[in-house]
């Protein structure tokens, strides 16, 4: 019976004589050095979890935080002794500390990031419920970012689809939005009122049971066009989720809403600047587009869909 057991000065001598195949020794730090990078990852609550068959010891993980949106727990080491594999051990122990993380649910998701050559490690975790997510980090090209979704629990909150900005709860979450970007404002009730005045300008705001609000997302079709094409995106204007609702995955889930509502008009391409969120937009599916300039000289994001 397989068991997550904590790592102590009993046994961590156990986990440093863990082995893996030479071939595995390319996408797996040894295990002392996993044990290593949990006290180095200490101030993001990186975990070192040993893992049991009854009474022996046959393989570690490493679990952390990750703060940076979007926001995650980062499954960054998991290994299996290799006089211990191909006995279902490892999707076992996977399947538990899932669950764990999942009881927790600090956050909403888990991430992995797989060498595109393991495929025996790639064909594990895609079948637990891991998706690529298409992300590739720079740092390590040669690798596939995967994520897990928790199944979401049944949260009390109403979406609505805003076509004019008069609602007061908009207003007061754009004004809190401003504050926060440092943003000062002469006339407010003149910029709402430009809002309101250009068209196609819509926003999905999110409120939670009480009527307080988790966050909003403005957008609008835009149409670009030369002497011979055009083509109409969808732009991604103004996005905000509030203090105490970040990392819980709504600002994701809004950004889906925005897609869908793209779709389902017609409209093949989303498009966006940012300067601050890039790694959120990339997560979900976004990419710099080469050539693309903002007047603002942010860095220009854009998604088929």
């Amino acid at each position: 019976m397989i068991a997550l057991v904590d790592i102590n000065e009993q046994n961590w001598q156990k986990i440093a004589a863990l082995s893996v195949t030479e071939e595995q020794k390319a996408f797996l730090d040894r295990p002392i050095g996993i044990v290593a990078r949990g006290y180095a990852y200490r101030s993001s609550r990186a975990k070192v979890i040993g893992i049991a068959n009854k009474e022996q010891l046959v393989g570690v993980a490493l679990v952390k935080d990750m703060d940076e949106e979007p926001a995650c727990y980062d499954l960054q080491q998991f290994m299996i002794d290799q006089h211990s594999q191909n006995k279902g051990y490892g999707t076992e122990a996977l399947r538990q500390i899932l669950t764990q993380l999942s009881q927790e649910r600090k956050y909403d998701c888990v991430e992995v990031c797989v060498n595109k050559k393991d495929a025996a490690a790639l064909h594990m975790y895609e079948k637990i419920g891991f998706i690529n997510t298409g992300y590739i980090d720079e740092r390590v090209p040669d690798c596939l970012n995967l994520m897990y979704n928790f199944p979401q629990q049944h949260e009390a909150f109403t979406d609505v689809l805003l076509s004019e900005f008069t609602s007061s709860q908009f207003q007061a979450a754009f004004r809190q939005y401003f504050d926060e970007l440092g943003i000062t404002v002469k006339n407010w009730a003149e910029l709402f009122q430009e809002m309101n005045d250009d068209t196609g300008n819509l926003a999905y705001l999110r409120t939670d049971q009480n009527g307080g609000v988790i966050g909003f997302l403005q957008f609008k079709p835009i149409l670009f066009t030369s002497w011979f094409f055009e083509e109409t995106c969808g732009f991604i204007r103004e996005f905000w989720i509030a203090p105490a609702y970040r990392n819980q995955y709504h600002g994701s889930s809004l950004l889906h809403l925005a897609e869908q509502y793209f779709v389902q008009n017609n409209i093949r391409t989303s498009i966006l600047t940012t300067n601050t969120a890039s790694r959120f937009y990339e997560k979900n599916g976004y990419i710099i587009a080469p050539g693309c300039k903002a007047k603002n000289r942010d860095s220009v994001y854009l998604k088929h869909l």
